[in-house]
């Protein structure tokens, strides 16, 4: 089998989840006898390509124009939502401008704003390739015309899919692909011991919607040692550098994206790892941390309880209050092993490989 997997342009120069996500997943993927092609072209060849796979319910400026391709030429294909609402998080947490536009104009015109400025971006930076549709300044509407294009789409949870039939009313047939962490490069320490490890870890991209800066705000009174690992957010220098001001004078480091090995023995050394996003679905570095022995203090915004259960400790991301009981009751417990034991089992790129193959079996059936 062929698969045409249509990415955003910037996948490995402004990396994120999605980036591993799909580089893990294709390459799994050849094991299954599914040969892909990662393709950033706004105007992709598709012949000779059994399946055409998309990302980003949201990134609907760049999956519109496809879409209307695999209408016009009848083409089966999937997408990967990788999508959570962020209501909340533009209510409360979104910060600069962008939090000035999504609280004076509500939610939806605000999504509605950031759908037609990315548009038209896209648009006049590939002119050759997009046409700006009517469905450029509806959010809602360019959701739904995607969401209907596809013949499956393939959320990493149960959760993902029933928001996405609530938030937009339409149900498409739908294989649940989960996120996952690679078991072989994270790993606890060969000789685990509890009294080896100390302070908190949190892994990611630091930007708003990560909410380091009330993290760091959180254990202020604290001298509790935390390490921060992640590149600032492509529009979030002045989010990092107020970071590094409520950090100044406390034990509190800041490293740069970090590779496998080395991101594995900050894990290993680390007594938690520390999430509190606004969202997350469900944030491969809690998966990774998990594998390593961290115990996880996460938020319940997206899909965190259908894959962590009563095994993580959960926080609220406004209350500061919340965050620091969070973690000082997630540094009083032993290592999670029966955690660490099920990510290994049921959280991996092979499976999320194997469940993608289901999704591509299921449209090329017509998604019955």
């Amino acid at each position: 089998m062929r698969a045409l997997w249509l990415i955003r342009g910037n996948l490995t120069q402004h990396p994120g989840g999605d980036t591993t996500q799909i580089l893990q997943t294709s390459a799994a993927l050849q094991a299954f006898g599914v040969e892909v092609t990662l393709c950033a072209d706004p105007a992709p060849k598709m012949r000779g390509y059994d399946i055409v796979h998309l990302f980003h319910l949201d990134r609907s400026w760049e999956n519109e124009p496809h879409c209307r391709r695999l209408r016009r030429e009848g083409r089966p294909a999937v997408l990967s939502t990788i999508y959570w609402p962020a209501d909340q998080f533009d209510r409360q947490g979104r910060a600069g401008f962008q939090g000035v536009l999504a609280r004076a104009f509500g939610s939806g015109a605000y999504q509605n704003l950031r759908l037609a400025q990315r548009w038209l971006l896209h648009a006049l930076s590939r002119p050759s390739a997009s046409s700006l549709s009517a469905r450029a300044w509806g959010f809602f509407r360019a959701v739904r015309y995607v969401l209907e294009s596809v013949a499956a789409i393939l959320p990493n949870s149960q959760a993902e899919r029933e928001q996405i039939v609530r938030k937009f009313g339409v149900e498409r047939p739908a294989v649940i692909v989960p996120n996952a962490a690679d078991n072989r490069t994270f790993r606890p320490p060969a000789a685990e011991s509890d009294a080896g490890r100390d302070g908190v870890l949190c892994v990611g991209r630091i930007e708003p919607r990560k909410n380091q800066l009330t993290l760091i705000e959180a254990l202020r009174d604290r001298q509790m040692p935390l390490t921060l690992v992640g590149q600032p957010g492509r529009y979030s220098r002045a989010y990092y550098r107020r970071c590094l001001r409520a950090a100044g004078g406390r034990p509190i480091r800041f490293l740069p994206q970090q590779p496998p090995e080395s991101l594995c023995r900050l894990y290993q050394q680390a007594r938690v790892h520390a999430c509190v996003s606004w969202y997350e679905t469900p944030g491969l570095a809690s998966l990774e941390a998990a594998l390593c022995g961290c115990n996880l203090v996460v938020t319940p915004g997206g899909c965190t309880h259908e894959y962590f259960g009563d095994q993580a400790v959960y926080c609220d991301p406004v209350d500061r209050d919340s965050i620091r009981q969070a973690i000082e009751l997630a540094l009083k417990r032993p290592s999670p092993t029966s955690l660490q034991r099920r990510v290994a089992e049921e959280f991996t790129w092979e499976t999320a490989a194997q469940k993608t193959l289901e999704g591509y079996r299921l449209a090329l059936a017509g998604g019955g």
